[in-house]
């Protein structure tokens, strides 16, 4: 099993680092939303563990909100959750991608730049107590220009007798897809990169790796999007082994 994007998203260098403005309107001093609102003694020592955001790149908008709940594993699709007013130091890479700010409880509010560029990777990073690294990778993308971004399936119902549905389809705002018939934990079946043209429609997959790839894949075609629906020309993403019955039903959210 790959753990697709697991080592990518905890892995930080030095990332710049918002400056607090210290005052508010009325020249009062203000709590830095940088900083952990919490003390060390209320902070859990889980000790030398992963510890995260999220495990894989998600995809946001320009002037997007992102929470950055903290977690903490030591196993493979493990979620442990960890008060969020423990993240310190948080610090953004490029500088000025995004502001932070901080709800009642704590929580790190992370607002991406309305003029950030769209395909630009932006990398969260902070501390928690005891200099435990945390933090999370974004892509940037507008979905004017490509509304396939986010996690599409097939209904069982729409599928014949003897076939599969695939339940996770995600295309992500860097250009990478992946496929699972069955989810479970961070397991997927295969996984690669994707070209779509807004203006012809135009398709097309490349594999890059998988736990499971079926031989009657079709790579290239056209897909119709419809709202909340993909309707795929050409396009096919195989037959599982568990099937004996291949299924080409459109996708929904």
């Amino acid at each position: 099993m790959k753990l697709h994007g697991l080592a990518a998203a905890l892995l930080f260098g030095a990332a710049g680092c918002q400056s607090a403005t210290g005052d508010d309107a009325d020249g009062q001093k203000t709590a830095d939303p940088l900083k952990a609102t919490l003390s060390v003694e209320a902070c859990p020592d889980i000790g030398n563990r992963a510890y995260f955001f999220w495990m894989e790149p998600r995809s946001a908008e320009p002037g997007d909100s992102l929470a950055l709940f903290p977690y903490w594993t030591d196993m493979p699709g493990g979620y442990n959750d960890l008060p969020p007013g423990c993240v310190d130091d948080l610090g953004v890479y490029p500088e000025g991608a995004v502001t932070f700010s901080r709800q009642e409880d704590g929580l790190a509010i992370a607002t991406i730049s309305p003029d950030a560029e769209p395909g630009t990777r932006i990398r969260l990073d902070a501390t928690y107590p005891d200099g435990h690294r945390l933090g999370g990778l974004v892509d940037v993308y507008r979905k004017a220009d490509n509304p396939l971004v986010g996690t599409w399936r097939q209904k069982a119902e729409d599928c014949p007798d003897g076939s599969e549905a695939i339940q996770e389809l995600v295309f992500t705002g860097s250009g990478e897809f992946s496929v699972t018939w069955t989810p479970f934990e961070v397991y997927k079946d295969y996984w690669g990169v994707y070209e779509y043209d807004a203006e012809s429609n135009a398709f097309r997959i490349a594999i890059e790796g998988g736990n499971q790839v079926p031989e009657d894949i079709y790579e290239q075609g056209t897909v119709l999007i419809e709202g909340d629906e993909l309707d795929f020309d050409q396009v096919f993403f195989g037959t599982p082994r568990q099937a004996s019955e291949p299924c080409s039903a459109n996708f929904v959210r």
